[in-house]
């Protein structure tokens, strides 16, 4: 008890002098005294002191939605007092259930009020418990509200921690998942957001993607919070000949895991690439001028069509497929081989002509 004294002492000191209190920087303050009681009555006694000494204060994230990963008493028995940067390292701005945490995949980093540092989750799917940073995460909430979630963890994460073995293909950017609702939508069996997106896509100039989502090619198989669709004009659909097959894995190339608003792009903006439904095709969104680009592709129609977990986005050109420029230089290339063809013909065909003439002058009478 005396050395929790101490450590709460020391805190609040560290508090008043690093982040100072004001009520206005405290959009979760409400939510994390409740979440303290809580916290008390779980014998979580050290973190629920540090919630409430902190609840009014910059060290918590300025985000709509907030995870907090709470050690255990004996972690701070053993560990003595935590740094601010530690604490922050278990504060995560998205709201993330443990249904949601026990779907992602092995690697997938999970990002923290501390600058840019991550959680990795190192459970595998189908593992009894989860953890991240190889900690294991107590079984249901501490707390839950619609802006707050606090899961209990054994010890303290380890800012250093890295991965054993390397992860292979790309996984869930958690960045872009603002926008997620708890728990996962399977499939879109007859979802008439599809329907209404697709019928104003192909009155927009889009009805080639327009057409390929009415048909609903994600299928059963594949299980999302959220999509955006990067849709290209029917000119650069109608440019590639090729069968339906082609076209679903073009498709799927053009899909991301999440939902971007034009509004979100700004914060993704020369950001990490985001996954797509292409397996091991990812995109990366970058800004020139105004103007933003998916893969160097001009968004041209933002917004084209939004619902509560779906929105497309009308781009200049087919992602991944080269540029104008790079076809017209293939095609002057083509030309300049034809032509160079052409000229060694010819001058074949007058080494003839001439060998002809000088035989027949040698048979001349």
């Amino acid at each position: 008890m005396a050395s929790l004294l101490v450590f709460l002492t020391t805190t609040a000191v560290i508090l008043i002098l690093v982040s100072p209190l004001s009520l206005s920087s405290a959009p979760h303050s409400d939510s994390l005294h409740r979440a303290a009681q809580n916290l008390y009555g779980a014998r979580f006694t050290s973190m629920a002191l540090t919630l409430e000494l902190i609840s009014q204060t910059s060290v918590v994230p300025h985000s709509q939605s907030l995870t907090i990963f709470a050690p255990r008493d004996s972690a701070f028995s053993r560990s003595g007092q935590p740094s601010l940067s530690l604490l922050q390292f278990h504060f995560t701005p998205l709201s993330l259930s443990r249904h949601f945490l026990a779907s992602l995949p092995y690697g997938t980093a999970v990002p923290t009020a501390l600058g840019n540092r991550s959680l990795v989750v190192t459970s595998l799917p189908g593992d009894p418990s989860i953890s991240l940073n190889s900690v294991k995460i107590d079984g249901p909430p501490l707390f839950a509200d619609k802006s707050l979630m606090v899961f209990g963890v054994e010890r303290f994460f380890d800012p250093g921690f890295e991965l054993p073995s390397p992860v292979q293909g790309p996984t869930p950017d958690l960045n872009c998942v603002s926008s997620l609702k708890r728990g996962n939508r399977a499939g879109f069996p007859g979802d008439s957001s599809f329907h209404e997106a697709s019928r104003k896509m192909r009155s927009s100039g889009y009805s080639v993607m327009g057409s390929i989502l009415g048909a609903q090619l994600l299928g059963f198989e594949y299980r999302t919070a959220s999509l955006t669709l990067f849709a290209p004009v029917d000119k650069a659909m109608t440019h590639r000949k090729g069968n339906f097959s082609e076209y679903a894995s073009i498709f799927l190339q053009h899909v991301v895991r999440c939902k971007l608003l034009w509004s979100d792009l700004a914060e993704f903006s020369n950001g990490p690439a985001l996954p797509t439904y292409k397996k091991g095709y990812a995109v990366r969104v970058t800004k020139s001028g105004d103007t933003f680009m998916v893969n160097k592709v001009a968004i041209v129609h933002p917004e084209l069509y939004v619902n509560e977990w779906f929105v497309v986005h009308g781009v200049r050109e087919m992602i991944g497929a080269k540029s104008r420029a790079d076809n017209v230089k293939h095609r002057g290339s083509q030309k300049s081989g034809h032509f160079k063809e052409k000229i060694r013909v010819r001058r074949q065909f007058q080494v003839w002509i001439a060998i002809l003439a000088l035989v027949s002058t040698q048979f001349c009478c």
